[in-house]
C-alpha cells in the first residue's frame, strides 16, 4: 500500500505543476511534464501490481528499487519543476526575433509546390517500396532514411495547410484551397502511419492540432468547455482506433491498410484476450522509463558514454549506440536501432553521473524547453501558435524515447525548414532577431 501512496504523492505534485504552467500560459511546458508523467507512472503501477509477470520476463529486481526509481524520479520533477519557476518568465510580450509580411504571394506559391513536390516523391517512393513498409520506419527495415525525413517535413506541412484553413482572417479561396490539399495530403500520412502501425504518429498529429485549437488552454476552459468536450470525445474515438492498429499490425506487411481498419474484428488481432497485467505491459508507455530500474541495477552510470553517445546521434549517419542499448546491453538484450525499450528524457541523468542526475535532468530539461520555446517567441501572435503546435509533433517523441541531444538535432534538422516553411505559407519574411515588445 505504501508504494501505492508514493505513486499517488507524485500524481498529485506533477498536476499541480501542470496546472501553474497552464496559468502561466505555458502550454508547452505542460503538455512535456504530461508526457513524461504518463511514461513513468504506468512503469510504477506495473513494477509494484505484477511482479509476478516481470519476474516471468526476468526484469524484475525486487521491492526495494522501487523506492530508489521513484525517489530518483520524483525529485527530477520536483528540481525541473522549481528551476522552470525561478527562470521561466510569465507569457509577456518579449520576442525573440521579428516578422513582417511580404509585397508579393510568391512566398505562398512556393509552399504549395514544396508540398505537392513532397507529395509526389513521397507517393511514389512509397508505391515503389511498399513491401518494406512493415513496423517502424527504422533503418533495419529497408526503408531510406531521406524518405524518413521528408515525411517528417510532409507532416508539417500538411499541419500547417490545417492552420490555413482553420485561419479566419484568410481569404475564403485560400481557405477552400488548402483544406482540399490538407484532404489529400493527410489521407496520405494517415496510410503511411498505419502501413507502419506507427500509432505514436497520428496520436501526436492529433494532439498538435488539438493545442492549436485549445490553446490557450487556460482561455479555452474557462469560456470554451464545449470545445474541450468535444476534442475528449474525438480523443476517446482516436483511441479505439489505435488500439485497432495495435491488434492488426502482426499481420503482413501488405495486409496492413485502411482496410484493415474498417474491415476490423477480434478475429482478426494479432493475439488472443490478455488480462489487465499483460495489458500494461505490453503498451509503448510502460518500457522507456524502466530503464531507470534497468541502470540502477545494473549500476550503469558511464558519463563519458553519455556524452559521446550525444554528441555522436546528433549528427546524421553516425550509427552510435543510443544509451537505451547501452543499458539493456548491460541487462542481456540486443537490439536494432529501430527497436528496443525506448528511452525516458529522465533515465540519461542516472546514466550520465547516477544521482546527481536529479539536477542533471531539472537543468537539462529546462535548457531544452527554453530552447524550442524560443522558436515560438516572434512578434506575430497566429504564427506563434501554429509553431508551438509543430513542437508538439517532436516534443513528445523526444520525452518518451529521446536522448537530451534530440532537442539540438530536432532543432537543426527540422525546426529550422519547419521555421522556413511557416513563413512561406503565410507570406511573411524573417525581419531580425532582436528582443523586443509589442508582440
Amino acid at each position: 500500500m505504501f508504494p501505492l501512496f508514493l505513486i499517488l504523492i507524485f500524481s498529485f505534485f506533477v498536476f499541480y505543476s501542470i496546472k501553474v504552467m497552464i496559468i502561466r500560459s505555458h502550454d508547452l511546458y505542460a503538455l512535456s511534464f504530461l508526457v513524461l508523467f504518463m511514461y513513468t507512472v504506468f512503469t510504477q503501477i506495473a513494477y509494484v501490481m505484477f511482479p509476478e509477470l516481470l519476474d516471468n520476463l526476468n526484469v524484475y529486481y525486487g521491492s526495494q528499487l522501487f523506492y530508489s526509481y521513484w525517489t530518483f524520479m520524483f525529485f527530477s520533477f520536483v528540481f525541473s519543476f522549481l528551476i522552470y519557476i525561478k527562470y521561466t518568465p510569465v507569457y509577456s510580450n518579449t520576442y525573440k526575433y521579428r516578422v513582417a509580411k511580404t509585397k508579393k504571394n510568391y512566398g505562398q506559391y512556393l509552399f504549395f509546390l514544396i508540398t505537392l513536390f513532397f507529395y509526389l516523391i513521397l507517393s511514389f517512393y512509397f508505391k515503389l517500396n511498399r513491401s518494406n513498409f512493415g513496423y517502424s520506419l527504422g533503418e533495419d527495415s529497408g526503408v531510406s532514411q531521406w524518405f524518413g525525413i521528408g515525411f517528417s517535413l510532409f507532416t508539417v506541412c500538411t499541419l500547417i495547410l490545417y492552420t490555413i484553413f482553420r485561419n479566419k482572417y484568410n481569404r475564403s479561396s485560400l481557405r477552400r484551397f488548402s483544406f482540399l490539399i490538407f484532404i489529400v495530403c493527410i489521407l496520405f500520412v494517415l496510410q503511411v502511419l498505419v502501413a507502419t502501425g506507427a500509432r505514436s504518429g497520428i496520436l501526436y498529429f492529433f494532439i498538435a492540432i488539438s493545442l492549436y485549437e485549445l490553446s490557450p488552454i487556460n482561455y479555452v476552459l474557462r469560456y470554451k468547455k464545449k470545445k474541450i468536450l468535444m476534442f475528449t470525445l474525438i480523443g476517446f474515438c482516436l483511441i479505439n482506433i489505435l488500439m485497432m492498429i495495435y491488434s492488426i499490425r502482426g499481420k503482413s506487411k501488405d495486409e496492413i491498410n485502411f482496410n484493415s481498419i474498417i474491415n476490423y474484428s477480434e478475429d482478426t488481432s494479432k493475439s488472443d484476450d490478455v488480462d489487465l497485467s499483460e495489458a500494461i505491459l505490453l503498451q509503448d508507455y510502460f518500457a522507456p522509463s524502466y530503464l531507470l530500474f534497468m541502470s540502477m541495477h545494473h549500476n550503469v552510470i558511464d558519463p563519458v558514454e553519455t556524452i559521446k553517445s550525444n554528441l555522436a546521434n546528433s549528427l546524421v549517419q553516425i550509427k552510435y549506440p543510443l544509451l537505451s542499448h547501452t543499458v539493456t546491453s548491460k541487462a542481456g538484450y540486443r537490439f536494432t536501432r529501430s527497436e528496443g525499450w525506448g528511452y525516458h528524457l529522465f533515465v540519461e541523468g542516472y546514466n550520465a553521473v547516477g544521482w546527481w542526475g536529479i539536477i542533471y535532468n531539472a537543468i537539462l530539461w529546462n535548457l531544452g524547453m527554453a530552447l524550442f520555446y524560443k522558436f515560438s517567441r516572434s512578434n506575430n501572435r497566429e504564427f506563434n501558435r501554429v509553431f508551438l503546435c509543430i513542437i508538439t509533433l517532436y516534443l513528445i517523441a523526444i520525452m518518451r524515447g529521446g536522448q537530451s541531444y534530440s532537442f539540438i538535432k530536432t532543432s537543426w534538422m527540422f525546426l529550422l525548414p519547419s521555421l522556413a516553411l511557416l513563413l512561406s505559407a503565410n507570406n511573411l519574411k524573417l525581419v531580425k532577431f532582436k528582443k523586443n515588445r509589442n508582440v
